[in-house]
């Protein structure tokens, strides 16, 4: 089944509120909308989710990366070789690896697709019927945050994620506002996302544990390996790497290091599927449990996700998959979000999702 064209269209579609975190503000989501297609009328759908304030690439890199460099050295290839195109792909460019994603989850996609089995199937089969589901919450007022947290364990969540890394002191003020309007058998879990030092993150980190805290997340700059060393080491609560772990030499780093307890995997930063499996069995071999982040995809990203972590063993902390939940609207015929504080696995062909062109005319932006 040879690859015959790709099609990459950017899209721009709002968030219901602005989203706010130590490294910025976020109010759309600007991504690009892949279609793969095939000699055998298959057509395969892919996202490319890069955050401009997160990673080095934004939704105009992606468009130029995958129509001049990337679907050249794709087209006549055959579909299943994924290996051989994910060489092609990084001979043809280095890095863009968000681009390189939607690529990589057309590709899984089409194949399912091929086989008439959800592509679960093809990253290793059924392993869970369901996948739990983080709320997030962005820094903003306290009393606003913690009526949010309120507000979505009604809802059936049972872990909430709270933004962090802004200033100390009111990010103790604002976990101990949600622990107290949640009670004490919600998770809540705390991310950084690269505000602290070192030295800040162990005396802030230290005084929130009382709070009973499920994991910290990615307290110091992602380059600072020795500095989650040293808060892994000093803390109780279990230290998790987002922004240290963007590829499997990230993962084999941190591991010699000791530089992080859990792994937060986000199948955009590595380039797709194909690369997070490898970060997976890193960390199954080092015994280091993971989670499935969100780079906050729209639907066909987030079935993707779910297909890894359904098929994922060592995915065993609830995910963070609420970008469909965050957005006014979705390019999709049919909503996929979470209901009860999970997402159910799709069991159609592929990712069991189906674009939706009338949405995608609409929301489309080059």
């Amino acid at each position: 089944m040879i690859i015959t064209k790709v099609e990459a269209t950017p899209v721009s579609i709002p968030l219901k509120k602005p989203f706010v975190i130590s490294l910025g503000v976020m109010k759309t989501l600007d991504h690009v909308i892949v279609r793969l297609y095939t000699d055998s009328d298959v057509v395969g759908l892919g996202e490319a989710a890069p955050v401009p304030i997160f990673c080095e690439e934004s939704y105009e890199d992606a468009k130029i990366v995958i129509d001049k460099y990337l679907a050249p050295a794709i087209i006549g290839e055959d579909l299943f070789n994924l290996e051989r195109i994910t060489e092609r792909m990084d001979m043809a460019i280095k890095g863009h690896k968000y681009a390189k994603a939607a690529i990589d989850l057309a590709i899984w996609d089409a194949m399912g697709k091929a086989l008439d089995v959800p592509a679960f199937q093809l990253l290793g089969g059924l392993y869970r019927e369901k996948i739990p589901i983080v709320w997030i919450i962005g820094v903003g007022k306290q009393e606003e945050m913690a009526a949010e947290a309120k507000q979505y364990i009604k809802k059936g969540f049972s872990n909430i994620k709270v933004k962090i890394g802004m200033n100390p002191k009111e990010d103790i003020q604002n976990v101990e506002a949600i622990r107290s309007a949640i009670g004490e058998n919600p998770t809540i879990r705390v991310d950084a996302n690269q505000g602290y030092s070192a030295a800040t993150a162990i005396k802030t980190l230290r005084q929130m544990e009382k709070y009973d805290l499920e994991l910290i997340e990615q307290p110091v700059p992602g380059w600072d390996f020795d500095g989650m060393s040293k808060i892994a080491a000093a803390l109780d609560t279990p230290v998790m790497a987002d922004e240290s772990l963007f590829s499997p030499k990230d993962a084999l780093r941190l591991v010699q290091m000791r530089a992080a307890e859990i792994f937060n995997i986000k199948i955009m930063k590595p380039g797709g599927l194909y690369a997070s499996k490898k970060i997976a069995h890193i960390a199954e071999s080092a015994g280091i449990p993971c989670l499935v982040g969100s780079m906050i995809e729209m639907g066909i990203g987030t079935a993707a996700c779910v297909h890894f972590a359904c098929s994922t063993r060592i995915v065993q902390y609830p995910s963070e998959l609420i970008g469909t939940a965050m957005l006014t609207d979705d390019i999709l015929k049919e909503p996929y979000v979470a209901s009860n504080g999970f997402l159910k696995v799709p069991k159609k062909p592929g990712f069991g999702v189906e674009l939706d062109e009338e949405k995608l005319e609409k929301y489309k932006v080059i």
